[in-house]
């Protein structure tokens, strides 16, 4: 709670501080402000050097301050920063921040920012932003973002790494579970959810050599999208389902048609029995043919690697294998490798 105390001190005081910093000293050293060198009028100077023992109260930064807590600037910041619970900047910040808990900075910033909890930039960034929880930056974002959550709210031109990525515009790459784009301009989002405004939705109902009723749904963007399939089938009269999921990429190659290249691994359940190893992996491609804008027919060869330890009576599998063009049994399970089919009808929305 202390250090949520100091975070919050230092936010109310960016709001209700004086007039920028007009003097300049070479070095300022001080215990809590106004305790210091500079004393009251400490918030009027500029520093090269700055030392606080717990709480820095400073005009500005040309080369490198440190503080126990806080430091907290209301001019230009340039150089290294480096504080046990926050950095406060008011005004442009050019260099290395460092902040045990959290990094705020109401103007633009430039460089490296590293903080435990959260980065957040009150109008653009341009450089690496790390941090524990969150980097928010509420304009405009260049460069590489590392977090929990990364949330650019007009334009990211970079990357962004974490649990949950969101950009209002995108030029660049997203890498995380949740991604969330309103508009992109030119990249890829890559994860498990990728939800873009006009991205690539379609449902499809396909068939192939070894599980004949299946059940495809696609989301993100054409040339990068996550699959997730389910799938049904009896095997020896008994009941065997299929789900699994993959990626894959779209590609056009005329007015009408388009080829798709995917990967999937599935995990195969024959008898209501979930805990053996039961694994169906494919790499597919298929010819689509559009015969209106949202629907289409494929058709395509598939790469089968099955790799079981499941034995229905003597013999290892749940499907029937048409044929292998390699198969090798270990001493706790089996691998089949065959060339199939698969085909069927996709619906875009």
């Amino acid at each position: 709670m202390t250090k949520v105390k100091i975070v919050l001190a230092c936010m109310i005081l960016s709001l209700v501080s004086p007039a920028i910093a007009q003097n300049h000293t070479k070095y300022q050293v001080g215990f809590v402000s106004p305790i210091g060198t500079n004393g009251t009028n400490s918030i009027n100077y500029i520093n090269d050097y700055s030392f606080n023992l717990l709480i820095g109260i400073n005009g500005g930064v040309n080369k490198m301050e440190v503080g126990g807590l806080a430091n907290y600037n209301k001019g230009k910041t340039t150089g290294f920063q480096l504080a046990g619970v926050t950095n406060v900047i008011r005004n442009k910040a050019d260099g290395c921040i460092i902040a045990g808990v959290a990094n705020l900075i109401i103007d633009d910033a430039k460089g490296f920012q590293l903080s435990g909890v959260g980065n957040i930039n009150s109008r653009n960034s341009n450089g690496v932003m790390i941090s524990g929880v969150a980097n928010i930056t509420k304009e405009n974002a260049k460069g590489f973002q590392l977090s929990t959550a990364n949330i650019t709210k007009n334009k990211l031109n970079g990357v962004q790494i974490g649990a949950f990525n969101y950009a209002k515009i995108l030029k660049g790459s997203q890498i995380g579970v949740f991604n969330l784009v309103d508009s992109l301009e030119s990249g890829t989002p890559i994860g498990l959810f990728s939800i873009v405004k006009g991205g690539y939705y379609a449902l499809e109902i396909s068939t192939n050599d070894v599980i004949h009723a299946n059940l495809n749904y696609k989301m993100g963007v054409e040339h990068f999208y996550t699959l997730f399939t389910v799938g049904f089938d009896r095997y020896k009269g008994k009941d065997l389902f299929k789900y699994g999921t993959g990626f894959g990429s779209l590609l056009p190659i005329g007015q009408r048609y388009k080829l798709s290249i995917e990967a999937t691994s599935n995990q195969l359940v024959y008898d209501n029995d979930w805990s053996e190893l039961n694994l169906l992996n494919t790499l597919q491609t298929n010819f689509h043919f559009h015969f209106t804008p949202q629907c289409s027919l494929f058709a395509g060869p598939t790469l089968n690697a099955y790799i079981t330890n499941k034995k229905v009576g003597e013999q290892y599998g749940t499907i029937d294998i048409p044929h292998t063009i390699y198969d090798h049994t270990s001493s706790k399970n089996k691998l089949f490798v065959w060339i199939g089919f698969n085909a069927g009808v996709s619906f875009q929305f």
